[in-house]
């Protein structure tokens, strides 16, 4: 009877899943492409491109929800039918009907860390590959349509495109100020990308080219290497945590230990060489702000990488937490009204869960406190979880 009884749960809460699953999945997915596809002026083809890399992080919004929706679908569904009550009748302890629930929840964690760790190491990757790989593409389809362009610093007017020839183009490249700019006019161009070092070649012919304030420079022929952080608002930081795959972290954490110790070393070095020279006006210049905070975002990036792991655990296994919760809540409130069950279920873990998460993440990421407290989310919702279960089996 138990074992028929784990069959028949867990039949009915996957069903239930992959139903909710795959709508919400394919939801998110269409979400991701229309923020990326309007972020960077796409075109068709590369936003179909673009689907496999967003997938993980597609599952990993969506697992969480869709597998508590199902726990309120299946616990709300038994107990309006007096499923539960026929269970508690037979002599079987509720536990044995929310059981597989946590078993389902708990492959499902460990599988959504995973695809955590698969969407920030090769999805985000992805992205930023196809987005450069079709960045001329994109331009060449906006300039044929529209006849100017403006994407990050650069700004194009064109007369018209004939094929892969921009006609009479005008191009302004900004600059951090008005000295470092370049204006461009030239009576023909070509945009290549240059996928290995990450840039865009503008080649020019015919162009007269000022760079700031300068004189013009005519040439007859020219290159122009534009990085694509300036022609994308695609982030491609390889120093950020949320890049690395889980096994390169542990590394990526002694390679910065390393560099902040020979950073501070260092400052100590000059500070102690300035004060024996008797030259305390050095040690208070300007300069030694710059320094400072130089030291003090290596130590944030430190903070952040060692609570990176904890931060992909704990959303991971967010959706052991919510089940913990939301199975013995459906049981509780004998509604067959399964969308009801979900709000009811939902708003406590959006009310107690994610503040908690979201503070846990960010005083590790400062440094205030170990990365463990990323967890203080999760544990919370279980305590919560577990004393409700007690609850369901004592009735």
């Amino acid at each position: 009877m138990p074992t028929r009884i784990t069959r028949y749960v867990t039949f009915e809460l996957l069903r239930s899943f992959a139903i909710a699953l795959t709508a919400m999945t394919c939801l998110m997915v269409l979400v991701f492409l229309i923020q990326e596809g309007l972020k960077e002026n796409l075109t068709l083809n590369a936003v179909l491109r673009l689907i496999p890399y967003t997938l993980p992080m597609a599952l990993c919004f969506a697992i969480p929800g869709t597998i508590l929706f199902a726990a309120c679908v299946c616990y709300g569904r038994m107990t309006s039918q007096n499923e539960i009550l026929a269970v508690k009748a037979a002599g079987i302890s509720p536990i044995r009907v929310i059981a597989p629930a946590l078993v389902v929840a708990f492959a499902l964690s460990a599988a959504t860390v995973w695809l955590n760790d698969v969407a920030a190491s090769w999805g985000r990757r992805g992205i930023y590959q196809v987005v450069l790989q079709t960045s001329a593409q994109t331009i060449y389809s906006m300039l044929g349509s529209q006849g100017s362009l403006s994407k990050g610093k650069i700004h194009i007017w064109v007369d018209g495109v004939e094929g892969e020839n921009l006609v009479r183009p005008f191009i302004l490249c900004s600059g951090s100020d008005p000295d470092s700019g370049m204006e461009i006019r030239a009576h023909l161009a070509r945009i290549l990308v240059d996928a290995e070092n990450e840039r865009l070649i503008i080649r020019l012919k015919d162009a007269d080219i000022t760079a700031g304030k300068k004189a013009s420079v005519s040439v007859d022929q020219h290159d122009i290497y534009v990085p694509l952080g300036d022609v994308t608002k695609n982030n491609n930081d390889k120093k950020n945590p949320s890049v690395f795959a889980l096994n390169q972290i542990p590394g990526e954490i002694q390679l910065q230990q390393a560099r902040t110790r020979g950073t501070r070393a260092q400052l100590g070095a000059w500070i102690a060489t300035d004060m024996l020279a008797g030259n305390m006006v050095s040690v208070t210049h300007p300069e030694w702000g710059a320094r400072f905070h130089d030291l003090h975002e290596q130590q944030v990036r430190e903070y952040k990488l060692k609570s990176e792991p904890w931060r992909r655990w704990a959303n991971g296994f967010s959706c052991l937490a919510f089940v913990i919760v939301g199975a013995p809540l459906s049981i509780q409130l004998q509604r067959f009204d399964f969308w009801t069950n979900f709000a009811l279920c939902f708003f406590p873990i959006l009310l107690v869960y994610y503040p908690l998460l979201m503070f846990g993440v960010g005083e590790a990421k400062s440094g205030h406190l170990p990365g463990v407290f990323v967890w203080l989310g999760n544990l919370v919702m279980m305590a919560i979880g577990v004393a409700m279960i007690r609850k369901v089996q004592s009735q």
